[in-house]
């Protein structure tokens, strides 16, 4: 159970109208009489802080949320302490949807650094659906991206070798960015190396080989969690991702 979460009430300065993440959250495709009618339902910010969980494996379904700042890291834990990291969710991701199955969640949800969501409580949501068409869409494309997502994840670690593992998941990362309006060829990764390991399916050694590997190739640089791609098509090539850049 999650304790200690600080709420904020909504006001003007962070509303959805002016958030630079209004075209690719639950607002997209909205008219300005929508907006106002779902701002309206959004009534409040999360604050959590750095490891502070937002929800766990088999909590009550509440509330969806937005990612406005910060990153968060959902898992599935076992009864022997051992942990699944299922993916990392970033500004303009929805999170909460793994709830709708059966009204709880089934997963962790914690953040990776200091983080703040929009809150959307799930009585708003389901009402708003019903008088949104444009937000039922949003949910839908949600859906879909989530199933496109493990799909993806079920043929990296299946089919991949580990350095298509890292090159894929570093371009897949550089096309968020860059759909967001950031460099697409410098940015930093906001989870640490253990959590990325876990997630590629492969040993933390493997993972810092790889680095280094892609390094000595002049494919990447990188300090600390700052990646710059120094090879675009050197990266395209090492990968099974189809995404397309403009890096001029």
């Amino acid at each position: 159970m999650v304790t200690n979460i600080s709420h904020q009430g909504k006001g003007s300065s962070n509303s959805c109208s002016h958030c630079n993440l209004k075209k690719i959250c639950f607002p997209h495709g909205l008219s300005a009489s929508e907006l106002s009618t779902f701002e309206s339902s959004v009534d409040q910010t999360v604050k959590l802080q750095k490891k502070q969980k937002l929800y766990s494996r088999g909590d009550t379904l509440k509330s969806v949320y937005a990612i406005k700042a910060g990153s968060i890291k959902t898992y599935l834990s076992t009864s022997k302490g051992q942990s699944q990291v299922l993916g990392f969710h970033m500004p303009g991701d929805l999170l909460g949807f793994d709830g709708f199955a059966d009204d709880t969640h089934s997963s962790d949800a914690v953040a990776m650094e200091d983080t703040i969501l929009c809150e959307l409580p799930l009585a708003n949501f389901e009402n708003l659906c019903e008088v949104l068409p444009g937000l039922r869409k949003v949910m839908m494309q949600q859906v879909g991206s989530e199933i496109n997502r493990h799909h993806s994840l079920v043929l990296t670690l299946g089919q991949m070798q580990t350095e298509e593992r890292l090159a894929t998941f570093l371009l897949r990362l550089s096309c968020y960015y860059q759909k967001r309006g950031f460099s697409c060829v410098q940015f930093n990764l906001p989870m640490p190396r253990h959590d990325l390991a876990n997630f590629l399916g492969m040993a933390p050694e493997t993972l810092s080989r790889m680095f280094a590997k892609l390094e000595k190739q002049q494919v990447i640089s990188i300090q600390r969690r700052e990646v710059t791609i120094l090879d675009m098509d050197g990266l395209l090539n090492l990968s099974h991702e189809m995404c397309t850049h403009d890096v001029a």
